[in-house]
C-alpha cells in the first residue's frame, strides 16, 4: 500500500491491495480492542469486490456498512464529507440506502474513487476519526 496525502487532508493510494484491505481491518480490530471501544463492524471493498468484512462480538447486522459504503461510492467522497455538507445531498437525506454520517472512507486510487473502508459502532465522528487513525499508522509503518 503506497499511499500519500492529497490536498485537505485525503489519502490516496498510489496503490491498493486485498492484502491492504486485510492490514487495515487488523489494524481496526486491534485498535478498538487495545483502547477498550465499544464493538463495530469493518467492511472493505474494492473494485466492486468485498475484499474485508468482520462484525465483532455483538454486532449482527451490516446495513450501516452497506449505507456508508453506498453514500461514498456515489459521493466519491467520505461518507463524514457528506454529513458536513448535506445541503448538496438533499435527495439522499430520506433515502435508507444511504448514510448521511462519518464512517465510509473512500478508497482513492489514481484519482479515481475505487472502493471503500467502512466503519460502524461507536459516534460516527468516532468512527471516521478511527478509519484516519488507521490510516496514519499504517502510513507510519511504510
Amino acid at each position: 500500500m503506497r499511499k500519500s496525502l492529497l490536498e485537505k487532508g485525503v489519502f490516496s493510494f498510489e496503490s491498493f491491495s486485498h492484502e491492504d484491505a486485510l492490514n487495515i481491518g487488523i489494524k481496526a480490530q486491534q485498535i478498538v480492542k487495545k483502547e477498550n471501544l465499544k464493538a463495530v463492524g469493518i467492511r472493505i471493498t474494492y473494485k466492486n469486490l468485498l475484499i474485508f468484512q468482520y462484525l465483532m462480538d455483538g454486532k449482527k447486522e451490516d446495513h450501516w456498512l452497506k449505507r456508508k459504503e453506498k453514500t461514498v461510492l456515489d459521493s466519491g467522497h467520505s461518507s463524514y464529507y457528506v454529513y458536513c455538507h448535506q445541503n448538496d445531498y438533499q435527495s439522499w437525506l430520506n433515502d435508507e440506502s444511504y448514510a448521511i454520517c462519518g464512517g465510509g472512507y473512500p478508497i482513492i486510487e489514481n484519482g479515481q474513487c475505487v472502493g471503500s473502508i467502512c466503519i460502524s459502532g461507536l459516534k460516527h465522528d468516532d468512527d471516521h476519526q478511527l478509519i484516519i487513525k488507521i490510516l496514519k499508522e499504517l502510513e507510519d509503518i511504510k
